[in-house]
Order: C-alpha cells, then sequence, then structure tokens
C-alpha cells in the first residue's frame, strides 16, 4: 500500500532549462524530490555573462559562443566529456568567462563530481559576484548534497541582488520542505508565483506544502493550476494522484496516474500507484494488467542499468533488445541490436542471430534469413545453421533448409517433416524415387510420424 509520504515529487526546478533531473532523499518523510537541474543554457544567463566576463582583446568572442553552443549540443546529446573538453578549452583561452565555468559546474554535478563542480560554481561566483544566478546555482547544488546552511546562505544572496529572481525563491521553498518548515515554503512558493503567475514549478511545489500541510483544498487548486500553466508536468499529476489517494478518492487517482502514464509510460511509479488504486476499487482485472507492466518496467530499468554499467558489451544490448520485443517496441529492439553489433563486433554473431529471431518472431523470413548469414560470416556456428534452416523451411525452400540442417548436425522431428515436406514436392513433381528415399528419412529421424507412401 502506498503512504502518503512515499514517492512524491514536489519540485521540478527550472532553474535549469538544459535538462538535468535529480531524485534526491530529503530529511522530511517524503521518498523522494525530483528536480531539473541547477545548470544553465542559452536561455539562461547567457546575455549578463557576455556583458561582463572581461574578455580580452585577444579572446575572439565570436569562436568563443561557438564553443559554448557546440558543448551545450553535446551534453544534450549525452556526451559529457566531450562537452567538458570544449568548456575548458573556453577557459584556457578566456580564464574570466563565467558562464562557461557555470555550464561546466552543472555538466560536472550532473556527472557527480562533486568537488569539479563545486570549483567551478565557485569560480563563476568569483568572477562575477554580483551575478545571482550562479549565487543560485551553487546555492541549489549545494542543497541537494545536503548543505542545507550555505545552501540557504547563496540562495538569499542571489535574492538579495535581484528580489524579483524567481527560481532563487523557489529553491528557497525547496529548502524549507526539506526543513519541513511548510509555512516558510509556502510563503516562498507564493513569493515566485507573484513574480510569475506562469510558474507552474512553484504552483505544484507550493501544493505540496499545502498537501503536507493537511489543507488539501488548497493543494489540489495548486497542483491544478500547475496543470494549467503547464499540461505535460507530470509531477502534478503525481502529487494530485497521492492526495486522492490519501483522501481515498481512488477513480480520481486513477485519471491522474493514467495522465502521468501518457506523459511518462515508462516511470513504473504511476503503475504501482494506479494498480493499489484499482485494487481499492476492486478492479481485479486492471490491477494485474498494471503489474504485470510494472514487473516489465522493473526489469527494463534492470537491464538499462545494465547496459549503462558496460556500454561498449553486446550482451547488455541483446538481452534489453529481447525485453523490449515482448512489450511490442520493435523499433527500440532494433536499435538496441545494432548497438549490440557495433559496440563489440567480435561477438557480432550473437547480436545478428538475435535479431535474426525477431524477425521470425515478427515474419520477416528475408530479413532473418540474411542475419543468420551475417552470422555465418562473423563466426557463428550450429545455432546459425539450425536457425537459417528453420527459415528456409518456413520459405519452403526445402533443399537449403536440409542442408543448414545437416550443418547444424540436427536430426529431430523439425527435420524428420522438412524431409516429409519435401518428399510431398518430389511427388508432386513426379519425382517418385527421391520421394521415397526422403519420406524414408523422415520416418528414420521420427519413427512415430505417420508414414505415406509417394
Amino acid at each position: 500500500m502506498l503512504e502518503t509520504g512515499d514517492l512524491l515529487w514536489p519540485a521540478r526546478s527550472k532553474t535549469v532549462r538544459a535538462g538535468w533531473r535529480w531524485a534526491i532523499a530529503v530529511t522530511c518523510s517524503l521518498l523522494l524530490v525530483g528536480f531539473t537541474g541547477c545548470g544553465d543554457d542559452d536561455s539562461e544567463g547567457g546575455g549578463d555573462s557576455s556583458k561582463s566576463t572581461g574578455l580580452s582583446e585577444t579572446v575572439d568572442e565570436s569562436v568563443v559562443s561557438k564553443l559554448i553552443k557546440r558543448a551545450l549540443l553535446r551534453a544534450k546529446a549525452g556526451d559529457t566529456k566531450g562537452a567538458i573538453e570544449l568548456l575548458s578549452q573556453v577557459i584556457g583561452n578566456d580564464a574570466n568567462n563565467a558562464r562557461a565555468f557555470k555550464i561546466r559546474g552543472d555538466i560536472y554535478s550532473a556527472r557527480k563530481q562533486n568537488a569539479n563542480a563545486l570549483a567551478d560554481y565557485s569560480a563563476a561566483i568569483r568572477i562575477e559576484p554580483k551575478n545571482a544566478r550562479w549565487l543560485n546555482a551553487r546555492g541549489f547544488f549545494l542543497f541537494i548534497r545536503g548543505k542545507r546552511d550555505t545552501a540557504l546562505r547563496d540562495l538569499k544572496a542571489a535574492i538579495e541582488l535581484d528580489a524579483d529572481y524567481m527560481e532563487a525563491w523557489n529553491n528557497c521553498g525547496l529548502l524549507h520542505i526539506g526543513d519541513q518548515d511548510f509555512e516558510t515554503a509556502i510563503s516562498d512558493f507564493s513569493r515566485a508565483i507573484v513574480i510569475d503567475p506562469k510558474f507552474a514549478d512553484a504552483w505544484n511545489n507550493r501544493g505540496f506544502a499545502y498537501f503536507r500541510s493537511k489543507d488539501h483544498a488548497k493543494a489540489v487548486s495548486d497542483f491544478g493550476q500547475a496543470l494549467v500553466c503547464d499540461p505535460k508536468f507530470v509531477m502534478a499529476y503525481n502529487n494530485r494522484a497521492l492526495l486522492r489517494m490519501s483522501r481515498k478518492e481512488y477513480r480520481l487517482a486513477v485519471a491522474d496516474c493514467t495522465a502521468a502514464i501518457k506523459l511518462e509510460g515508462d516511470n513504473p511509479r504511476f503503475y504501482q500507484m494506479r494498480r493499489e488504486a484499482y485494487r481499492r476499487l476492486g478492479k481485479s482485472k486492471e490491477a494485474l494488467a498494471d503489474s504485470e507492466k510494472l514487473t516489465w518496467l522493473i526489469r527494463y530499468q534492470q537491464l538499462s542499468r545494465r547496459v549503462a554499467t558496460a556500454p561498449k558489451r553486446a550482451a547488455g544490448y541483446i538481452q534489453r533488445a529481447r525485453h523490449l520485443a515482448i512489450d511490442g517496441r520493435g523499433g527500440a529492439a532494433l536499435a538496441d541490436y545494432q548497438r549490440a553489433i557495433t559496440v563489440e563486433p567480435g561477438q557480432a554473431h550473437e547480436a545478428y542471430l538475435a535479431r535474426a529471431r525477431h524477425w521470425v518472431a515478427t515474419g520477416d523470413l528475408k530479413r532473418a534469413t540474411a542475419d543468420c548469414s551475417r552470422a555465418l560470416q562473423v563466426g557463428g556456428g550450429y545455432d546459425a545453421y539450425s536457425l537459417r534452416g528453420e527459415t528456409h523451411k518456413l520459405q519452403e525452400n526445402w533443399d537449403l533448409a536440409i542442408a543448414d540442417f545437416a550443418k547444424a548436425r540436427r536430426f529431430d522431428e523439425v527435420v524428420a517433416e522438412t524431409y516429409a515436406k519435401r518428399a510431398a514436392a518430389h511427388k508432386a513433381a513426379g519425382r517418385t524415387s527421391e520421394a521415397a528415399a526422403d519420406l524414408k528419412r523422415a520416418a528414420e529421424l521420427d519413427p512415430e510420424r505417420p508414414e505415406t507412401s509417394p
């Protein structure tokens, strides 16, 4: 059973629109708190930074700008190492580029290289001590690392520099939620909402604070307003569903979980919560379906972690591809098979063979046959001949099938049936002696098989 404090996401901080996502434990009874980073991109802080970086006359500002843009694109594509290298080039040519330090700090933070991240945030602040964004970024970084006092000092300093900086007010509110000081948190979120009434994060966070303060009516209202501001705000659906579960409003909880699933269908927490709501409503069939999906998703996450741990090993991709195929995600499965082939060419025969089985399951026998042949070209053995024999059999290429079964040293009922099928083809063509020989061979392989005279 889900408890009120389980799986709550009060925040999705918009301090950074680069897309970093966090999940941290806090000191109150929440299990999880979700964030969307503390970084920076071209949409935030760029103007202030370019005016005050103190670029020397020898620095080509256009080159620096291009390098930063390339770094941001690399980071967005998941190449954080490449992004760091580009930003380091910027800093090497312009040691006073606060924005480059800030962005590199965001990336280090995402990589959990905390010492490097803190050094870069501090460097940005040293270069531009009056830039509220850099203080807010370091404050948020310190907050999610559990450094409450130093985090609050940075966030308050940011607000002193810019009293209308809504992200800093929002982050202060999050910090007070961590302290379970909901009254102060509500005040901070309210200030952010006054500054920007369309700030969905602040509405959601204030709703969470009201929820924890047992003011359910205001909480529901704020979660709803967050969704008005951002209809795709999945955390607001999550929080409102949890509130409705606590109030035993199970039908409404199902509706919110379903909306969340449409937005983020691979998040197991929504299926877990909806399953519980269905159980409370006595809908066992729907609950069972969610339970099966939940089991699949948990296994999918395990396989994805395995891939992340060993990205250069083909086996992880192959296992995940097979799991994806179970859920009908053929495109994603094929992408994983191709990754397996690419990352470990020495084991490509296994990936080709696995992909061939995928093609057989989907009825694409020509592609299945081609992948079996590729597997054989790169070291495949008996299994590849065996499967290719089956694909030939399914395409009624009896001679090719029997040849492959012989190479696979396979002598079973499937091979017996293939001989019987070829016997029928011989008989239809008037080749009586060949038909008789094939029927005899079929009987030898499968004595229980009824013999049919040629």
